[in-house]
């Protein structure tokens, strides 16, 4: 079970800091594509599903895995905020970003900016929470 654990914490951090570059630099750098630009560049940012999606996908796996394994509430509150990062991934940012390959709207950019911190700081408090059950796994 401790690969599964390691393996959880690495995917988490990584996502975590992947989060944060897209929420501090990422998303607000649409506004300053040029208009005429911005179709080309959208079509082009498809690419970051490729960054993004198996580790979301492995998180999931490994999430559940230790779920199941140690049904305690701090694994269920993992699922949870997990889950929270997930539904707004496809109930929130991907229907923005697939209105954006449309063209330029400012307005849809503030929201994709705004509505990612539900993703930010969720992956923020799940990182602190696997960081603090790495530690009483390893009994540090």
């Amino acid at each position: 079970m401790k690969w599964v654990l390691v393996t959880h914490v690495i995917v988490t951090v990584y996502m975590l800091g992947l989060c944060w570059f897209v929420q501090i630099v990422h998303y607000p750098l649409f506004r300053e594509i040029p208009k005429n630009e911005f179709d080309s560049y959208m079509s082009k940012n498809w690419i970051t599903v490729y960054v993004t999606g198996p580790f979301m996908i492995v998180e999931l796996i490994t999430g559940l895995i230790l779920l199941f394994h140690f049904s305690d509430l701090y694994h269920f509150i993992n699922i949870g905020l997990l889950g929270i990062t997930g539904f707004s991934t496809i109930l929130i940012q991907i229907p923005i970003h697939i209105k954006l390959k449309k063209g330029y709207d400012k307005i849809l950019i503030d929201q994709l900016v705004k509505t990612n911190w539900l993703r930010t700081v969720s992956w923020t408090l799940r990182t602190v929470l696997i960081g603090f059950l790495l530690f009483s796994y390893l009994n540090i």
